[in-house]
């Protein structure tokens, strides 16, 4: 019995997998961005529940659920329909999206992002519109 150990324990180790990796790499926020405003199911997988919601002029915090959340457009669509502009910041494990009507303080949306085991994700707007 004991020659068959070190084969046994040697028989096991072949047969065990490895776990499958955590997160994302190093995913790059130029490679998120894009899918996120645009895919529904992607942006709310990469969204911390419950978000973190301000209303700068009122300077009032909510917290938005997943299903308040699935009933708001798409960043794209609402860049597209209101003729908004946008620009970004990124540092290694944090991000900003500034959503902005151009020549006017009207309306500014902050749309601000994390990065966790490699992977982006939404975890605070803000409302600065005047």
């Amino acid at each position: 019995m004991k020659k068959f150990l070190p084969l046994l324990t040697i028989a096991l180790a072949a047969c065990s997998t490895a776990p499958p990796p955590r997160g994302c790499g190093q995913e790059k926020f130029d490679a998120f961005l894009p899918r996120y405003m645009s895919d529904r199911p992607f942006a709310t997988g990469r969204t911390v529940f419950p978000l973190e919601s301000i209303a700068a002029l009122q300077e009032k915090k909510t917290l938005v659920s997943r299903e308040q959340f699935a009933k708001t457009d798409l960043l794209a669509d609402l860049i597209r329909t209101e003729k908004l502009s946008s620009r970004q910041s990124a540092s290694p494990a944090q991000a900003e999206l500034t959503v902005f009507r151009p020549d006017s303080d009207s309306l500014v949306y902050y749309y601000r992002f994390r990065q966790q085991d490699g992977c982006w994700y939404m975890w605070q707007f803000e409302d600065a519109s005047l």
